[in-house]
């Protein structure tokens, strides 16, 4: 599933989860993420509390009640697109810089959910206009052999500008990549407002799947840790 809706929240909420995500930059460098497939060479990111009862008040309440707003409706929004069960694992205030892009991949499903039953939902805060790269591609992956790594994608399905207050939702059997930042300015932060949800449960697994790795770059991954 692939979902995008602009101009999500109201401006004031807008403006006040804009405001909250960038107090939490700290400056960084320009480099290449997920060196050799590595899951933990990921981007920069600052991670509220994880939510392990599934309830994202857990996550938000007292650190960052700015974000209340947009989880409320962000529930709201995957219910009336059918997602059932619905439970927040994490929340996070993601960042990029300029020449930064982001590999293919698919990101790691979590609880007891299958990937295809697990998602990804972010609103983008940072400014953006057309020519300055960062877009969403989402599509068909191509891997470097039979079960090998995944290294490019092919028949692209959707490319989603990232829009201050734009609201993006996919399940994460989705194998996506985010394009190179152009926009020729050191200063230039890109941001967005993340989290992760499970929904309804599978048989398959009987403890919960490791959401520390993150994301996976074969088609089914090699790291079968559970947490």
């Amino acid at each position: 599933m692939i979902y995008y809706e602009d101009n999500f929240l109201p401006e004031d909420q807008f403006l006040a989860l804009k405001k909250k995500v960038e107090s939490k930059y700290e400056p960084i460098e320009a480099r290449e993420l997920f060196d050799d497939y590595n899951f933990k060479n990921e981007p920069d990111k600052f991670i509220l509390p994880i939510a392990r009862s599934g309830d994202w008040l857990d996550s938000c309440v007292p650190q960052a009640y700015e974000c209340i707003p947009a989880l409320e409706k962000m529930e709201a929004t995957m219910k009336r697109l059918g997602v059932q069960e619905l439970k927040n694992w994490s929340s996070w205030f993601q960042y990029s810089v300029d020449t930064m892009s982001l590999p293919v991949h698919r990101d790691q499903a979590v609880r007891k959910s299958e990937p295809k039953d697990t998602y990804t939902a972010v609103i983008y805060t940072s400014d953006w206009e057309p020519n300055w790269g960062g877009e969403f591609v989402v599509g068909k992956p191509v891997f470097d052999r039979p079960g090998g790594n995944v290294k490019s994608l092919t028949d692209f399905t959707h490319k989603i500008e990232p829009k201050p207050n734009r609201l993006t939702i996919w399940s994460r059997e989705e194998w996506h990549m985010v394009n190179a930042l152009t926009v020729n300015d050191p200063d230039y932060v890109r941001s967005f407002f993340g989290t992760s949800w499970s929904s309804i449960e599978s048989d398959k697994f009987d403890k919960d799947q490791n959401p520390y790795e993150r994301f996976y770059f074969t088609e089914i991954s090699q790291h079968t840790d559970s947490f």
